[in-house]
Protein backbone atom coordinates (compact mmCIF):
# COMPACT_ATOMS: atom_id res chain seq x y z
CA UNK A 1 0.00 0.00 0.00
CA UNK A 2 1.03 2.91 -1.13
CA UNK A 3 -0.48 6.47 1.39
CA UNK A 4 -0.01 10.36 0.84
CA UNK A 5 -1.25 12.48 3.89
CA UNK A 6 -1.50 15.90 3.77
CA UNK A 7 1.31 16.07 1.17
CA UNK A 8 2.57 19.38 -0.31
CA UNK A 9 5.84 20.68 -2.37
CA UNK A 10 7.07 23.86 -3.10
CA UNK A 11 9.60 25.13 -5.55
CA UNK A 12 11.02 28.61 -4.75
CA UNK A 13 7.66 31.11 -4.20
CA UNK A 14 5.17 28.73 -6.17
CA UNK A 15 3.19 25.82 -4.08
CA UNK A 16 3.29 23.04 -6.60
CA UNK A 17 0.41 21.41 -4.80
CA UNK A 18 -0.73 21.11 -0.83
CA UNK A 19 -2.54 19.16 1.35
CA UNK A 20 -2.66 15.88 -1.50
CA UNK A 21 -4.22 13.11 0.68
CA UNK A 22 -4.87 9.16 -0.76
CA UNK A 23 -4.26 5.91 -0.88
CA UNK A 24 -3.57 3.07 -3.54
CA UNK A 25 -3.98 -0.47 -2.95
CA UNK A 26 -2.16 -3.75 -4.45
CA UNK A 27 -5.56 -3.94 -6.78
CA UNK A 28 -5.81 0.48 -7.66
CA UNK A 29 -5.32 1.32 -11.13
CA UNK A 30 -5.42 4.94 -11.63
CA UNK A 31 -4.44 8.16 -13.82
CA UNK A 32 -3.44 11.02 -12.91
CA UNK A 33 -4.21 13.81 -15.15
CA UNK A 34 -3.94 17.39 -14.93
CA UNK A 35 -2.02 20.18 -17.04
CA UNK A 36 1.16 20.19 -18.15
CA UNK A 37 3.54 21.69 -14.98
CA UNK A 38 0.74 20.25 -12.57
CA UNK A 39 3.24 18.58 -10.59
CA UNK A 40 2.62 14.80 -12.12
CA UNK A 41 5.86 13.94 -12.51
CA UNK A 42 7.25 15.57 -9.34
CA UNK A 43 4.17 13.09 -7.34
CA UNK A 44 6.06 9.89 -8.82
CA UNK A 45 9.22 11.37 -7.69
CA UNK A 46 7.84 11.96 -3.93
CA UNK A 47 6.44 8.27 -4.54
CA UNK A 48 9.50 6.94 -5.08
CA UNK A 49 11.78 8.49 -2.53
CA UNK A 50 13.51 10.90 -5.15
CA UNK A 51 12.32 14.17 -3.37
CA UNK A 52 11.08 15.02 -0.45
CA UNK A 53 7.85 16.62 0.42
CA UNK A 54 7.69 19.59 2.43
CA UNK A 55 5.22 19.06 4.68
CA UNK A 56 3.16 15.77 5.21
CA UNK A 57 4.08 11.84 5.27
CA UNK A 58 4.41 9.39 2.76
CA UNK A 59 4.05 5.65 3.57
CA UNK A 60 4.88 2.97 1.74
CA UNK A 61 4.38 -0.65 3.34
CA UNK A 62 7.42 -2.66 3.87
CA UNK A 63 8.54 -4.77 1.75
CA UNK A 64 6.62 -3.49 -1.41
CA UNK A 65 8.53 -3.67 -4.72
CA UNK A 66 7.53 -0.29 -6.63
CA UNK A 67 8.71 -0.10 -9.89
CA UNK A 68 8.76 3.48 -12.02
CA UNK A 69 8.64 4.23 -15.63
CA UNK A 70 9.93 7.73 -16.33
CA UNK A 71 10.47 9.65 -19.83
CA UNK A 72 14.15 9.15 -19.82
CA UNK A 73 15.22 5.47 -21.06
CA UNK A 74 17.56 3.82 -18.94
CA UNK A 75 19.82 1.22 -20.79
CA UNK A 76 23.21 -0.58 -20.10
CA UNK A 77 25.65 0.17 -23.38
CA UNK A 78 27.31 -2.83 -24.72
CA UNK A 79 24.17 -5.03 -23.81
CA UNK A 80 22.41 -6.45 -26.42
CA UNK A 81 18.43 -6.28 -26.31
CA UNK A 82 17.93 -9.74 -25.35
CA UNK A 83 20.81 -9.27 -22.16
CA UNK A 84 19.22 -6.08 -21.50
CA UNK A 85 16.09 -7.22 -21.38
CA UNK A 86 17.22 -10.51 -18.87
CA UNK A 87 18.70 -7.94 -16.35
CA UNK A 88 14.65 -7.30 -15.36
CA UNK A 89 14.91 -10.87 -13.58
CA UNK A 90 17.20 -10.23 -10.44
CA UNK A 91 16.96 -14.35 -10.00
CA UNK A 92 18.41 -14.86 -13.15
CA UNK A 93 21.25 -12.55 -12.79
CA UNK A 94 21.80 -13.48 -8.94
CA UNK A 95 22.34 -17.18 -10.90
CA UNK A 96 24.72 -15.72 -13.46
CA UNK A 97 26.73 -14.09 -10.77
CA UNK A 98 27.11 -17.08 -8.73
CA UNK A 99 28.45 -19.35 -11.67
CA UNK A 100 30.86 -16.24 -13.13
CA UNK A 101 32.09 -16.56 -9.67
CA UNK A 102 32.64 -20.06 -9.29
CA UNK A 103 33.95 -20.44 -12.80
CA UNK A 104 36.68 -17.42 -12.46
CA UNK A 105 37.70 -19.31 -9.12
CA UNK A 106 37.86 -22.60 -10.16
CA UNK A 107 41.85 -22.99 -10.36
CA UNK A 108 42.04 -22.30 -7.07
CA UNK A 109 39.78 -25.34 -5.53
CA UNK A 110 41.06 -28.29 -4.34
CA UNK A 111 39.73 -31.95 -5.70
CA UNK A 112 36.98 -31.22 -2.56
CA UNK A 113 36.27 -27.67 -3.67
CA UNK A 114 35.74 -28.57 -7.40
CA UNK A 115 33.59 -30.86 -6.63
CA UNK A 116 31.12 -28.54 -4.06
CA UNK A 117 31.36 -26.07 -7.08
CA UNK A 118 30.66 -28.95 -9.80
CA UNK A 119 27.38 -29.64 -7.46
CA UNK A 120 26.45 -25.87 -7.38
CA UNK A 121 26.90 -25.45 -10.83
CA UNK A 122 24.61 -28.02 -11.46
CA UNK A 123 22.51 -26.38 -9.42
CA UNK A 124 21.96 -22.85 -10.98
CA UNK A 125 21.59 -24.88 -14.32
CA UNK A 126 18.54 -26.68 -12.54
CA UNK A 127 17.34 -23.25 -11.23
CA UNK A 128 17.75 -21.57 -14.80
CA UNK A 129 15.71 -24.43 -16.10
CA UNK A 130 13.14 -24.06 -13.30
CA UNK A 131 12.44 -20.23 -14.11
CA UNK A 132 12.67 -20.90 -18.01
CA UNK A 133 9.07 -19.45 -18.55
CA UNK A 134 11.13 -16.10 -18.16
CA UNK A 135 12.63 -16.31 -21.19
CA UNK A 136 9.12 -16.99 -22.95
CA UNK A 137 7.78 -13.96 -20.92
CA UNK A 138 10.49 -11.62 -22.30
CA UNK A 139 10.16 -12.95 -26.22
CA UNK A 140 6.50 -12.43 -25.93
CA UNK A 141 7.03 -8.69 -24.28
CA UNK A 142 9.55 -7.95 -26.33
CA UNK A 143 7.37 -8.84 -29.68
CA UNK A 144 4.12 -7.75 -28.46
CA UNK A 145 5.75 -4.33 -28.47
CA UNK A 146 7.13 -4.60 -31.74
CA UNK A 147 10.76 -5.86 -31.78
CA UNK A 148 11.52 -8.54 -34.28
CA UNK A 149 13.34 -11.42 -33.16
CA UNK A 150 16.49 -11.02 -35.53
CA UNK A 151 16.57 -7.50 -33.18
CA UNK A 152 17.30 -9.58 -29.91
CA UNK A 153 20.86 -9.79 -30.69
CA UNK A 154 21.02 -5.79 -31.70
CA UNK A 155 23.06 -3.36 -29.02
CA UNK A 156 20.72 -1.51 -26.89
CA UNK A 157 22.34 1.79 -28.16
CA UNK A 158 21.65 1.35 -31.73
CA UNK A 159 17.66 1.76 -30.90
CA UNK A 160 16.40 5.13 -31.32
CA UNK A 161 15.20 6.85 -28.22
CA UNK A 162 11.70 5.80 -28.84
CA UNK A 163 12.70 2.24 -29.39
CA UNK A 164 14.82 2.28 -26.13
CA UNK A 165 11.70 3.53 -24.18
CA UNK A 166 10.09 0.44 -25.60
CA UNK A 167 13.25 -1.60 -23.72
CA UNK A 168 12.46 0.21 -20.73
CA UNK A 169 8.96 -0.57 -20.85
CA UNK A 170 9.63 -4.27 -21.25
CA UNK A 171 12.03 -3.92 -18.64
CA UNK A 172 9.49 -2.74 -15.77
CA UNK A 173 6.50 -4.85 -16.70
CA UNK A 174 8.68 -7.86 -16.43
CA UNK A 175 9.47 -7.52 -12.89
CA UNK A 176 6.04 -7.96 -11.30
CA UNK A 177 5.93 -5.14 -8.94
CA UNK A 178 3.27 -5.13 -6.67
CA UNK A 179 3.21 -1.31 -7.70
CA UNK A 180 3.79 0.23 -11.37
CA UNK A 181 4.56 4.02 -11.30
CA UNK A 182 4.09 4.60 -15.66
CA UNK A 183 4.86 8.19 -17.01
CA UNK A 184 3.33 8.52 -20.45
CA UNK A 185 3.79 4.39 -21.35
CA UNK A 186 1.88 4.77 -24.57
CA UNK A 187 4.74 8.03 -26.13
CA UNK A 188 6.79 6.35 -28.55
CA UNK A 189 4.26 2.91 -29.22
CA UNK A 190 2.28 2.67 -32.87
CA UNK A 191 -1.45 2.07 -32.51
CA UNK A 192 -1.39 -2.25 -31.92
CA UNK A 193 1.75 -1.75 -29.53
CA UNK A 194 -0.87 0.47 -27.67
CA UNK A 195 -3.62 -1.87 -27.86
CA UNK A 196 -0.86 -5.13 -27.12
CA UNK A 197 0.26 -2.93 -23.80
CA UNK A 198 -3.69 -2.21 -23.23
CA UNK A 199 -4.42 -6.07 -23.06
CA UNK A 200 -1.51 -6.41 -20.50
CA UNK A 201 -1.97 -4.13 -18.46
CA UNK A 202 -5.55 -5.08 -17.81
CA UNK A 203 -4.65 -8.76 -16.84
CA UNK A 204 -1.21 -7.27 -14.71
CA UNK A 205 -2.13 -8.47 -11.12
CA UNK A 206 -0.04 -5.42 -9.60
CA UNK A 207 -1.95 -2.09 -8.76
CA UNK A 208 -0.80 0.85 -11.77
CA UNK A 209 -0.53 4.07 -11.03
CA UNK A 210 -0.73 6.31 -14.82
CA UNK A 211 0.28 9.65 -16.19
CA UNK A 212 -1.06 9.41 -19.31
CA UNK A 213 -2.80 12.20 -21.76
CA UNK A 214 -3.67 9.34 -23.68
CA UNK A 215 -7.66 9.33 -23.26
CA UNK A 216 -8.25 5.91 -25.12
CA UNK A 217 -5.44 4.65 -22.65
CA UNK A 218 -7.06 5.58 -19.85
CA UNK A 219 -10.45 4.52 -20.67
CA UNK A 220 -9.62 0.90 -21.34
CA UNK A 221 -6.93 0.28 -18.53
CA UNK A 222 -7.95 2.64 -15.19
CA UNK A 223 -10.45 2.58 -13.04
CA UNK A 224 -10.26 5.59 -10.74
CA UNK A 225 -8.81 9.38 -11.87
CA UNK A 226 -6.44 11.41 -10.03
CA UNK A 227 -6.64 15.10 -11.25
CA UNK A 228 -4.38 18.02 -9.92
CA UNK A 229 -5.84 21.19 -10.64
CA UNK A 230 -5.13 24.14 -8.66
CA UNK A 231 -2.79 22.42 -6.52
CA UNK A 232 -5.12 20.41 -5.41
CA UNK A 233 -5.69 16.55 -5.90
CA UNK A 234 -9.25 15.21 -6.57
CA UNK A 235 -10.04 11.48 -7.19
CA UNK A 236 -13.21 10.51 -9.32
CA UNK A 237 -14.78 6.88 -9.91
CA UNK A 238 -14.19 5.28 -13.37
CA UNK A 239 -12.31 5.88 -16.22
CA UNK A 240 -11.34 8.56 -18.17
CA UNK A 241 -14.41 9.42 -20.05
CA UNK A 242 -16.73 8.55 -16.49
CA UNK A 243 -14.82 10.75 -14.54
CA UNK A 244 -15.03 13.41 -16.76
CA UNK A 245 -18.83 13.16 -16.66
CA UNK A 246 -18.86 12.42 -12.60
CA UNK A 247 -17.14 15.76 -12.61
CA UNK A 248 -19.36 17.83 -14.77
CA UNK A 249 -22.15 16.70 -13.10
CA UNK A 250 -20.37 17.00 -9.55
CA UNK A 251 -19.84 21.05 -10.57
CA UNK A 252 -23.54 21.48 -12.26
CA UNK A 253 -24.67 20.67 -8.72
CA UNK A 254 -22.65 22.78 -6.55
CA UNK A 255 -22.94 26.02 -8.89
CA UNK A 256 -26.77 25.38 -8.77
CA UNK A 257 -26.54 24.96 -5.22
CA UNK A 258 -24.21 27.72 -4.73
CA UNK A 259 -26.56 29.73 -7.06
CA UNK A 260 -29.73 28.87 -5.10
CA UNK A 261 -28.14 30.09 -1.93
CA UNK A 262 -26.47 33.59 -3.40
CA UNK A 263 -30.32 33.94 -4.52
CA UNK A 264 -31.99 33.09 -1.10
CA UNK A 265 -29.01 35.04 0.89
CA UNK A 266 -29.73 38.32 -1.19
CA UNK A 267 -33.55 38.09 -0.54
CA UNK A 268 -32.86 37.66 2.82
CA UNK A 269 -30.19 40.67 3.27
CA UNK A 270 -32.88 43.01 1.30
CA UNK A 271 -35.25 42.16 4.05
CA UNK A 272 -32.59 43.19 6.37
CA UNK A 273 -31.79 46.67 4.52
CA UNK A 274 -35.56 47.30 4.02
CA UNK A 275 -36.29 46.85 7.75
CA UNK A 276 -33.45 47.79 9.91
CA UNK A 277 -35.08 50.78 11.34
CA UNK A 278 -38.28 49.60 10.88
CA UNK A 279 -39.77 50.00 14.31
CA UNK A 280 -42.56 47.22 14.18
CA UNK A 281 -40.13 44.94 11.66
CA UNK A 282 -36.41 45.56 13.42
CA UNK A 283 -35.94 42.97 15.80
CA UNK A 284 -36.94 40.23 12.75
CA UNK A 285 -34.07 42.30 10.21
CA UNK A 286 -31.77 41.98 13.25
CA UNK A 287 -32.15 38.07 13.68
CA UNK A 288 -32.14 37.42 10.24
CA UNK A 289 -28.94 39.32 9.38
CA UNK A 290 -27.77 36.84 13.06
CA UNK A 291 -28.39 34.23 10.78
CA UNK A 292 -26.75 35.29 7.22
CA UNK A 293 -23.68 35.66 9.52
CA UNK A 294 -23.56 32.06 10.52
CA UNK A 295 -24.34 30.04 7.53
CA UNK A 296 -21.53 28.41 5.80
CA UNK A 297 -20.96 29.66 2.19
CA UNK A 298 -21.69 27.29 -0.62
CA UNK A 299 -18.10 27.76 -3.15
CA UNK A 300 -19.16 27.48 -6.27
CA UNK A 301 -16.74 25.33 -8.05
CA UNK A 302 -12.77 26.14 -8.57
CA UNK A 303 -11.58 25.24 -11.96
CA UNK A 304 -8.68 26.00 -14.14
CA UNK A 305 -10.24 27.66 -17.26
CA UNK A 306 -7.28 29.04 -19.28
CA UNK A 307 -7.23 27.31 -22.33
CA UNK A 308 -6.29 27.37 -26.16
CA UNK A 309 -8.52 28.82 -28.11
CA UNK A 310 -7.70 28.22 -31.92
CA UNK A 311 -9.66 28.86 -35.02
CA UNK A 312 -8.46 28.46 -38.39
CA UNK A 313 -10.23 31.40 -40.55
CA UNK A 314 -11.59 30.22 -44.19
CA UNK A 315 -8.86 28.89 -46.28
CA UNK A 316 -8.84 30.06 -49.64
CA UNK A 317 -10.41 27.97 -52.23
CA UNK A 318 -9.01 25.63 -54.17
CA UNK A 319 -9.42 22.19 -56.93
CA UNK A 320 -12.14 19.88 -55.52
CA UNK A 321 -9.19 17.48 -55.82
CA UNK A 322 -6.03 18.27 -53.73
CA UNK A 323 -3.82 15.97 -53.96
CA UNK A 324 -3.47 12.90 -56.13
CA UNK A 325 -1.27 9.99 -56.10
CA UNK A 326 -0.22 8.49 -58.60
CA UNK A 327 1.34 4.44 -58.17
CA UNK A 328 4.13 6.22 -55.35
CA UNK A 329 6.48 4.47 -53.96
CA UNK A 330 9.76 4.95 -51.26
CA UNK A 331 12.75 2.77 -50.91
CA UNK A 332 15.78 3.27 -48.87
CA UNK A 333 18.55 0.93 -51.10
CA UNK A 334 16.79 -2.74 -50.59
CA UNK A 335 13.97 -1.39 -47.76
CA UNK A 336 10.92 -0.89 -49.64
CA UNK A 337 8.57 0.90 -47.28
CA UNK A 338 5.48 1.77 -49.47
CA UNK A 339 4.65 1.17 -53.35
CA UNK A 340 1.92 1.55 -55.42
CA UNK A 341 0.31 4.11 -53.55
CA UNK A 342 -2.35 5.39 -55.57
CA UNK A 343 -5.07 7.68 -53.68
CA UNK A 344 -7.26 11.25 -53.60
CA UNK A 345 -7.39 13.60 -50.98
CA UNK A 346 -10.16 16.00 -51.72
CA UNK A 347 -11.40 19.40 -50.32
CA UNK A 348 -12.74 18.77 -46.68
CA UNK A 349 -11.28 15.41 -45.97
CA UNK A 350 -10.07 14.97 -42.99
CA UNK A 351 -7.76 11.89 -43.33
CA UNK A 352 -5.51 9.99 -41.14
CA UNK A 353 -2.37 8.52 -41.74
CA UNK A 354 -2.16 5.24 -39.68
CA UNK A 355 0.75 2.38 -39.61
CA UNK A 356 3.34 0.45 -37.70
CA UNK A 357 6.46 2.90 -36.61
CA UNK A 358 9.16 3.36 -39.07
CA UNK A 359 6.51 2.01 -42.30
CA UNK A 360 6.70 5.52 -44.16
CA UNK A 361 4.76 8.03 -42.34
CA UNK A 362 6.73 10.55 -42.28
CA UNK A 363 8.69 10.03 -45.16
CA UNK A 364 5.28 10.10 -46.83
CA UNK A 365 4.50 13.97 -45.74
CA UNK A 366 8.24 14.60 -46.57
CA UNK A 367 8.38 13.43 -49.61
CA UNK A 368 4.97 15.53 -50.29
CA UNK A 369 6.60 18.65 -49.30
CA UNK A 370 9.83 18.09 -51.74
CA UNK A 371 11.73 17.25 -48.73
CA UNK A 372 12.39 13.55 -50.06
CA UNK A 373 12.61 12.19 -53.32
CA UNK A 374 9.78 9.35 -54.44
CA UNK A 375 11.62 5.97 -56.00
CA UNK A 376 8.70 5.57 -58.09
CA UNK A 377 5.33 7.52 -59.18
CA UNK A 378 3.82 10.84 -59.19
CA UNK A 379 2.31 13.25 -56.84
CA UNK A 380 -0.04 15.94 -58.10
CA UNK A 381 -1.18 18.94 -56.43
CA UNK A 382 -4.28 20.51 -57.21
CA UNK A 383 -4.88 24.65 -58.63
CA UNK A 384 -4.81 26.70 -55.69
CA UNK A 385 -3.58 24.48 -52.66
CA UNK A 386 -1.97 25.57 -49.90
CA UNK A 387 0.36 23.32 -48.03
CA UNK A 388 0.42 23.78 -43.80
CA UNK A 389 2.96 21.78 -42.17
CA UNK A 390 3.00 20.76 -38.35
CA UNK A 391 6.81 18.55 -38.17
CA UNK A 392 6.53 15.99 -34.88
CA UNK A 393 10.03 17.49 -34.70
CA UNK A 394 9.62 21.18 -33.87
CA UNK A 395 12.82 22.72 -34.78
CA UNK A 396 11.80 21.23 -38.53
CA UNK A 397 9.27 24.79 -38.73
CA UNK A 398 10.63 26.29 -35.86
CA UNK A 399 13.74 28.83 -35.85
CA UNK A 400 15.24 28.28 -32.34
CA UNK A 401 17.42 32.00 -32.81
CA UNK A 402 13.93 33.50 -32.68
CA UNK A 403 12.02 34.03 -29.45
CA UNK A 404 8.13 34.09 -29.84
CA UNK A 405 6.77 36.74 -30.64
CA UNK A 406 9.88 37.04 -33.43
CA UNK A 407 8.12 33.73 -34.77
CA UNK A 408 4.86 34.87 -35.17
CA UNK A 409 6.11 38.31 -36.58
CA UNK A 410 7.95 36.61 -39.34
CA UNK A 411 4.93 34.35 -40.19
CA UNK A 412 2.06 37.25 -40.77
CA UNK A 413 4.80 39.31 -43.14
CA UNK A 414 3.21 42.79 -42.14
CA UNK A 415 -0.18 41.56 -42.73
CA UNK A 416 -0.55 42.12 -38.70
CA UNK A 417 0.50 44.77 -36.03
CA UNK A 418 2.38 43.77 -32.70
CA UNK A 419 -1.14 44.22 -31.01
CA UNK A 420 -2.94 41.46 -33.36
CA UNK A 421 0.21 39.32 -32.70
CA UNK A 422 -0.02 39.12 -29.47
CA UNK A 423 -3.92 38.79 -29.54
CA UNK A 424 -2.73 35.48 -31.19
CA UNK A 425 0.01 34.49 -28.94
CA UNK A 426 -2.36 34.90 -26.15
CA UNK A 427 -4.83 32.51 -27.34
CA UNK A 428 -2.13 29.92 -27.41
CA UNK A 429 -1.08 31.00 -24.09
CA UNK A 430 1.56 32.76 -24.31
CA UNK A 431 1.49 36.67 -22.44
CA UNK A 432 3.12 38.98 -20.61
CA UNK A 433 6.96 38.32 -20.83
CA UNK A 434 6.75 34.41 -22.04
CA UNK A 435 6.31 36.10 -25.51
CA UNK A 436 9.91 37.19 -25.45
CA UNK A 437 11.32 33.76 -24.35
CA UNK A 438 13.52 31.88 -26.81
CA UNK A 439 11.94 29.44 -29.07
CA UNK A 440 15.56 27.45 -28.11
CA UNK A 441 14.41 27.19 -24.23
CA UNK A 442 10.60 26.04 -24.62
CA UNK A 443 9.27 23.12 -23.51
CA UNK A 444 7.91 20.59 -26.28
CA UNK A 445 4.42 21.60 -25.42
CA UNK A 446 5.05 25.02 -25.48
CA UNK A 447 6.66 24.38 -29.13
CA UNK A 448 3.73 22.37 -30.43
CA UNK A 449 1.17 25.54 -29.11
CA UNK A 450 3.56 28.02 -30.99
CA UNK A 451 3.99 25.70 -34.53
CA UNK A 452 0.13 25.24 -34.55
CA UNK A 453 0.18 29.44 -33.89
CA UNK A 454 2.56 29.63 -37.03
CA UNK A 455 0.35 27.55 -39.09
CA UNK A 456 -3.04 29.06 -38.66
CA UNK A 457 -1.36 32.48 -39.48
CA UNK A 458 -0.35 30.59 -42.69
CA UNK A 459 -3.28 30.71 -44.64
CA UNK A 460 -2.78 27.29 -46.00
CA UNK A 461 -6.08 25.28 -47.48
CA UNK A 462 -4.72 21.86 -47.16
CA UNK A 463 -2.61 20.64 -43.67
CA UNK A 464 -0.24 17.99 -43.37
CA UNK A 465 0.06 17.42 -39.82
CA UNK A 466 3.01 14.89 -37.89
CA UNK A 467 2.07 13.74 -34.48
CA UNK A 468 0.17 17.28 -33.79
CA UNK A 469 -1.21 16.16 -30.20
CA UNK A 470 2.16 15.27 -28.56
CA UNK A 471 3.48 16.87 -25.77
CA UNK A 472 -0.13 18.26 -25.42
CA UNK A 473 -2.44 18.11 -21.73
CA UNK A 474 -5.97 17.02 -22.45
CA UNK A 475 -7.41 20.23 -22.18
CA UNK A 476 -4.97 21.43 -25.45
CA UNK A 477 -5.84 18.44 -27.16
CA UNK A 478 -9.73 18.91 -27.05
CA UNK A 479 -9.40 22.40 -28.26
CA UNK A 480 -6.81 20.81 -30.69
CA UNK A 481 -9.85 18.48 -32.05
CA UNK A 482 -12.43 21.21 -31.99
CA UNK A 483 -10.34 23.40 -33.78
CA UNK A 484 -9.69 20.78 -36.84
CA UNK A 485 -12.80 19.48 -36.51
CA UNK A 486 -14.25 23.04 -37.76
CA UNK A 487 -11.30 23.55 -40.02
CA UNK A 488 -13.11 24.16 -43.23
CA UNK A 489 -9.84 22.89 -45.69
CA UNK A 490 -8.42 19.48 -46.08
CA UNK A 491 -5.50 17.76 -43.45
CA UNK A 492 -3.22 14.27 -43.78
CA UNK A 493 -2.49 13.98 -40.51
CA UNK A 494 -0.55 11.18 -38.66
CA UNK A 495 -1.60 10.25 -35.20
CA UNK A 496 -1.33 7.53 -32.73
CA UNK A 497 -4.19 9.15 -30.61
CA UNK A 498 -7.10 7.55 -31.37
CA UNK A 499 -9.14 9.64 -29.05
CA UNK A 500 -8.06 12.03 -31.29
CA UNK A 501 -8.53 10.80 -34.76
CA UNK A 502 -12.07 9.29 -33.37
CA UNK A 503 -13.18 12.66 -33.08
CA UNK A 504 -11.95 14.01 -36.46
CA UNK A 505 -11.13 11.44 -39.16
CA UNK A 506 -13.45 11.14 -41.98
CA UNK A 507 -11.23 9.03 -44.00
CA UNK A 508 -8.31 6.27 -42.94
CA UNK A 509 -5.30 5.37 -44.65
CA UNK A 510 -3.22 2.72 -43.49
CA UNK A 511 0.27 1.11 -44.53
CA UNK A 512 0.09 -2.02 -43.83
CA UNK A 513 3.17 -4.42 -45.39
CA UNK A 514 4.12 -1.61 -47.81
CA UNK A 515 0.79 -1.33 -49.15
CA UNK A 516 -1.74 1.47 -48.74
CA UNK A 517 -5.39 0.15 -47.48
CA UNK A 518 -8.37 3.00 -47.37
CA UNK A 519 -10.99 3.61 -45.25
CA UNK A 520 -14.19 5.78 -46.47
CA UNK A 521 -15.13 6.26 -42.84
CA UNK A 522 -14.27 7.52 -39.41
CA UNK A 523 -11.95 5.36 -37.01
CA UNK A 524 -15.18 3.09 -35.62
CA UNK A 525 -15.34 2.11 -39.33
CA UNK A 526 -11.48 1.32 -39.59
CA UNK A 527 -11.36 -1.12 -36.45
CA UNK A 528 -14.68 -3.06 -37.84
CA UNK A 529 -12.99 -3.68 -41.72
CA UNK A 530 -9.43 -3.62 -40.62
CA UNK A 531 -8.84 -7.43 -39.88
CA UNK A 532 -10.87 -7.98 -43.37
CA UNK A 533 -9.29 -6.37 -45.48
CA UNK A 534 -5.57 -6.89 -44.11
CA UNK A 535 -6.49 -10.23 -44.62
CA UNK A 536 -7.33 -9.82 -48.66
CA UNK A 537 -4.28 -8.32 -48.96
CA UNK A 538 -2.54 -11.56 -47.17
CA UNK A 539 -4.10 -13.77 -49.53
CA UNK A 540 -3.39 -11.44 -52.55
CA UNK A 541 0.65 -11.22 -51.30
CA UNK A 542 0.84 -15.13 -50.70
CA UNK A 543 -0.71 -15.91 -54.25
CA UNK A 544 1.84 -13.41 -55.85
CA UNK A 545 4.54 -14.80 -53.67
CA UNK A 546 3.70 -18.58 -55.46
CA UNK A 547 3.27 -16.98 -58.82
CA UNK A 548 6.78 -16.01 -58.72
CA UNK A 549 8.22 -18.93 -56.64
CA UNK A 550 6.63 -21.56 -59.74
CA UNK A 551 8.09 -18.64 -62.07
CA UNK A 552 11.66 -19.07 -60.84
CA UNK A 553 11.73 -22.67 -60.48
CA UNK A 554 10.29 -23.33 -64.16
CA UNK A 555 13.63 -20.82 -65.40
CA UNK A 556 15.19 -23.16 -63.78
Amino acid sequence: MIQLEAVAKTFGSHTLFEDITFQANPSSRIGLVGKNGAGKSTLFKLIMGELEPDAGKIHRDPGTMIQCLTQEPKITHGNTLWEEVQSAFPSLQALQDEEDALLAQWDTFDTDAQMAACDRLAAINQSRENLGHLDADASRMLTGLGFALDEFDRKVEHFSGGWQMRINLAKVLLQGAHFILMDEPTNHLDLEAREWLEGFLKSYPGGLFVVSHDRSFLDQVVTEIAEIELGRLTIWPGNYTQAKQLKAEAHERLQAAADRQQKDMAKQMAFVERFRASATKSTQAKSREKQLAKIERIEAPKTDNQKMSIRFPAPPASARQMLMFKSVGKRFYDNVLFTGMTADIERGHKVFLLGANGCGKTTLLRTILGLESMSEGDIEQGQNVKLGYFSQHQLETLDPKLNVFETLEREADGRMDNTEIRGVLGRFLFSGERVYKPVSVLSGGEKSRLALAKLILGDANLLLLDEPTNHMDIQAQSAIEQAFKQYEGALLCISHDRYFIQQVATHIWEFYKGHLLKYDGGYDHYLSKRDSRRAELDARLEKQARKLAAASAKQK
